[in-house]
């Protein structure tokens, strides 16, 4: 990270284009609704002089005010120091490769290592109470069934419970369904892999991601369940497996509990500071919205206005839109797709639009149109 737009210089020529790759990501970031960051600050130990407390209070202070000017909170962001080369502060297990490095560390800073942080995320509200949405992200077939991997958004899922899969419109039922759940104390809550060797494993730490399995697997309702928040597979009988592919989305098969499966939508976009070329009515660009991809329209500019403006009014039907603005539009998708209101589903309420290889808008859907 660079004031002047530049993160490496082996690829300067591509950074420059959308004012650092490092600027790119975080208003990435925010505009997908993440709240809490850590800066890993690398290679700290090629600085000069080895370790220096002021190239890191620089690269802080350069990187805490860019993330200020985009919305995050101060006291949810944190920078760890670390050498990705020696493993200096990454984590306090195993052998100290480099003692001269972490002893020059440790005279000035007394902060968290990279793993320890990572651990103090504050984790997401599961919203178990709204209707069900599972995210498919991979499909497979097995004997009669079909298995498919993905994660609960919002809602729960039982073995034996009736689904549809949209957009597809296909019913089926839910034959097994497992849970991505810690193996150990140590393990990630969300591995697959029970192997006895590693459920054997002596690692240590732990946590409140382990505690709720711990409490979840003592309830026997939910036992055979999946849980907003939850990676799972499941099996599915009844249903083509040339029906289902990633970014399908399944969910209560009451009318009343589905999303809607449209072509358009009104939507709040972000664009991008360093745009090459202006957004304007009939702009084609491409969607990405979780694990799908399609070509959309931009047919309707409604209204945009200048970023951190607070007393300017928007301005109606502006006639093209630059880079730093927040716009209202209208887009047509190439195809219909599973979309709902973010304030409804977060998941399947945020976009990033693309166009010849560059991010240049990140967008919350605000209405779904017919």
């Amino acid at each position: 990270f660079a004031r002047g737009g530049t993160t490496n210089a082996a690829d300067e020529s591509s950074s420059s284009r959308t004012c650092g790759q490092t600027r790119e990501h975080i208003v990435l970031s925010r505009g997908l609704g993440v709240t809490q960051f850590v800066v890993a600050v690398n290679k700290l130990d090629a600085a000069d002089p080895a370790w220096s407390k002021e190239r890191f209070e620089y690269i802080r202070s350069s990187v805490l005010a860019f993330l200020k000017e985009n919305g995050f909170k101060e006291k949810k962001i944190t920078f760890v120091p670390v050498s990705g080369l020696t493993g200096v502060n990454v984590s306090r297990e195993g052998k100290m490769e480099d003692e001269t490095g972490w002893k020059a560390l440790r005279k000035w800073y007394k902060g968290p290592t990279l793993v320890e942080a990572l651990d103090g995320f504050t984790p997401a509200k599961r919203e178990f109470e709204k209707p069900l949405r599972v995210i498919v992200t991979d499909v497979s077939s097995e004997g009669k069934n079909v298995t498919v991997r993905g994660r609960v958004v919002q809602g729960f899922v039982r073995m034996g419970d009736g689904i549809v899969v949209l957009p597809v419109g296909d019913e089926a039922n839910v034959v097994r369904v497992e849970r991505g759940k810690a193996i150990n104390e140590g393990a990630s809550p969300y591995s697959f892999a029970a192997t006895p060797a590693a459920a054997a494993s002596p690692n240590g730490g732990g946590g409140s991601s382990q505690t709720i399995e711990k409490e979840i697997d003592d309830i026997p309702e939910l036992q055979n369940c999946a849980l907003a928040g939850d990676i799972v597979e499941a099996s599915l009988s009844g249903i083509d497996p040339a029906r289902l592919s990633p970014g399908c989305v399944i969910c209560h098969p009451h009318p009343s509990l589905r999303p809607q499966v449209k072509r358009r939508f009104e939507a709040r976009v972000l664009v991008m500071e360093r745009l090459a070329v202006p957004i304007i009515r009939g702009s084609q660009v491409l969607l990405h919205m979780h694990s799908i991809d399609v070509p959309a329209v931009l047919n309707k500019l409604v209204s945009s206005e200048k970023r951190g403006s607070r007393d300017a009014k928007p301005r109606l039907n502006p006639r093209v839109l630059t880079g730093g603005v927040t716009a209202t539009v209208e887009i047509t998708l190439s195809e219909r797709l599973v979309i709902e209101e973010s304030n409804e589903c977060k998941s399947l309420g945020r976009f990033v639009l693309r166009r010849g290889g560059d991010t240049i808008a990140v967008g919350l859907i605000d209405k779904v149109l017919d």
